[in-house]
């Protein structure tokens, strides 16, 4: 609830399995969430479907925001890179998540807890899995279509450039 409220997300933004990204893709110049967008074409081959800042075009006409948009194939290959990461370098990882377990803060030793457990016998992976995202990204943060923020729900933060 307190991350919908930062971002302003509304109960339609939630992710679903159907839309994962829905309110966890946040514009790195405003702080707003992006919005999904299909960019329909006459020609099936050229329909797209990208995500904007949905404050881009807050008044009709005039740009609000100049973050530029971002493919939607970008953003789930942005969590396979980011997960690919983690596994190939698990031994750091796990280093810093058993850290963690000796942290006063429950939440804290809650996730490192979990993230131990998701990483330590966890393969690199090709396709995008669902249930994997939900369980370890909080958000991913979009930069003028450069780069993305992708943000653990451990608060571990990890550069993807495009």
């Amino acid at each position: 609830r307190a991350f919908a409220e930062k971002y302003n997300i509304s109960k339609l933004d939630y992710a679903t399995v159907d839309n994962p990204f829905a309110g966890r893709v946040i514009c790195g110049h405003c702080g707003s969430a992006f919005g999904r967008k299909v960019w329909n074409s006459t020609d099936e081959r050229l329909r797209r479907v990208v995500w904007r800042c949905n404050k881009k075009y807050e008044v009709k006409g005039k740009k609000s925001c100049e973050n530029k948009h971002i493919d939607d194939k970008v953003l789930y290959y942005a969590f396979i890179n980011t997960f690919n990461v983690m596994v190939e370098n698990k031994e750091y990882f796990i280093k810093k998540w058993e850290e963690g377990l000796k942290s006063d803060n429950l939440l804290k030793r809650y996730k490192a807890r979990q993230f131990i457990e998701i990483l330590k016998d966890a393969k690199i992976v090709e396709e995008f899995d669902v249930d994997m995202y939900f369980r370890i990204i909080e958000k991913m943060t979009v930069f003028d279509g450069k780069k993305i923020i992708v943000s653990l729900l451990d608060s571990t933060e990890i550069e993807v450039a495009i």
